[in-house]
């Protein structure tokens, strides 16, 4: 047994930020297609050395994936898992996020439709299957066998997907991880961090310094030979790891049992560090989230500790608690809601139907469209839990 460092119950202000960063994710994804809108509601090319409210969805999510995982350690700890079962739990999960964002990225790039068997939205539409087999939580009333057969089914699937798959470089490659895939790396490095620190809040900090120094080292390596050129490529996932371990170390500053009475004097050192480290860091980095540069990656936790300071003022100090209900489908499913409009998409392609009608695809009509549409996905995800249907990994 572990000792009960956090809260023994689901915190509803980490819901609800991860409610409202997930409906805001559907949203601005949906706006990506729409045509005359502001630069302010759209993601800023990688030179920009500026970000917008879009720019921020994705850190959000890391930040919160780092914020959740003291719980959900604690939890497994306290059912007897040791330091090894909960890696080897988080390599599992990781490895989810990473096949999923692996195989998304291809249905989207680097395809030739004209040498495959079947085209590509039906493509699609099987891989999400096979995702949904694999990945789903099924009822417990469900046979163990008939549950093994249906995931089973799901692989099978995946496999023959990849085989048939046909590109410029014959099969799939990972051109980039997706968001999804993303995710999973920065998780799996900031839960290792996470089980080796011992929940030590200065090894955590160390920690986070020390991957805005690794992204610093690897760079001044660029261009000696090609695989250290492939390791800088994959140099953002310094970046996103250090959000996610942001996210671990806002949790212990709110809920840590030692942090009770003096939370408010932590989390004030916490954002005036952060924008200290990124005024600092802003010298020598280009603020730039497709670069993923340290500069981007410290405001981003700048932000998200400033928004989510105000939800836990709200939600847990003031006990305001009812418009809560309000992203509870989208908390309780990122997944599912996530992935659930890319599912829609590849059926309307397959029937050659418009992926929105022509008059709300610009200006103020397709924003309101794409506000529209994220509140729909919720609904949606809603009633295909009632269904049964839910995927979490």
């Amino acid at each position: 047994m572990t000792q009960q460092i956090l809260p023994n119950r689901r915190i509803l202000a980490i819901d609800v930020f991860r409610g409202f960063t997930i409906l805001t994710m559907v949203f601005v994804n949906e706006l990506a297609a729409i045509k005359n809108i502001p630069v302010w509601m759209t993601h800023l090319p990688a030179d920009a050395n500026a970000m917008t409210f879009v720019d921020l969805v994705f850190p959000a999510f890391l930040f919160i994936v780092g914020m959740s995982i003291p719980f959900s350690t604690q939890a497994k700890m306290s059912k007897g898992n040791d330091s090894k079962a909960l890696f080897k739990d988080a390599i599992f999960r990781a490895f989810g996020l990473i096949v999923i964002g692996f195989y998304m990225v291809n249905s989207i790039y680097g395809f030739d439709e004209s040498l495959m068997p079947i085209s590509m939205p039906l493509w699609t539409l099987l891989m999400y299957v096979s995702v949904l087999l694999i990945w789903s939580h099924y009822p417990k009333h469900m046979s163990a066998q008939l549950v093994k057969g249906l995931k089973a089914l799901g692989i099978a699937g995946l496999i023959v997907l990849a085989v048939v798959y046909k590109g410029p470089y014959v099969t799939m490659t990972p051109q980039w991880w997706g968001i999804l895939g993303l995710i999973g790396w920065a998780f799996i490095i900031s839960v290792a961090v996470y089980l080796v620190s011992k929940q030590n809040l200065v090894k955590l900090i160390t920690a986070c310094l020390g991957f805005i120094l690794l992204f610093f080292l690897v760079e001044q390596l660029s261009g000696i030979n090609n695989a250290l050129d492939r390791l800088i490529e994959e140099n953002r996932n310094n970046s996103h790891a250090m959000i996610v371990l942001a996210g671990v170390i806002m949790s212990f500053i709110f809920y840590h049992t030692q942090h009770s009475v003096n939370k408010w004097k932590y989390y004030l050192m916490y954002v005036v560090l952060a924008a200290v480290l990124t005024l600092l860091s802003w010298w020598h980095w280009p603020v730039s989230k497709i670069w993923a540069t340290p500069s981007w990656a410290l405001m981003s936790v700048f932000f998200c500790a400033l928004i989510f300071g105000v939800i836990f003022y709200i939600v847990e100090v003031k006990q305001s608690m009812q418009w809560c209900k309000v992203f509870e489908p989208a908390a309780n499913n990122p997944l599912l809601i996530y992935i659930i409009p890319f599912i829609i998409i590849a059926l309307l392609e397959l029937f050659s139907i418009p992926a929105r009608p022509e008059m709300v695809s610009s200006g103020v009509l397709g924003m309101i469209w794409s506000f529209g549409f994220a509140i729909a996905m919720m609904f949606a995800v809603t009633a295909l839990n009632k269904l049964g249907l839910r995927l979490k990994l």
